[in-house]
């Protein structure tokens, strides 16, 4: 989808304004959801990291205590 003016204009006047709005809107919340999914994923793989890295610790005292 072109952002341009003349790709504006082309989408509201065969699409109309309704649906061209809807693509319009679509295409931002993807851009925007994708950013937030991506950084909520680099979030998840730390926190598996860290909680696995804990849990060898565990693993390893209770070892040790024995």
């Amino acid at each position: 989808m072109n952002a341009a003016p003349e790709g504006l204009i082309w989408l509201f006047t065969n699409l109309g304004f309704p649906a061209a709005l809807c693509l319009i809107l679509l295409r931002y919340v993807l851009l925007t959801m994708g950013d937030k999914l991506d950084k909520l994923d680099q979030s998840v793989n730390t926190l598996l990291r860290m909680n696995s890295t804990v849990g060898k610790k565990d693993e390893d005292n209770k070892g040790a205590g024995k």
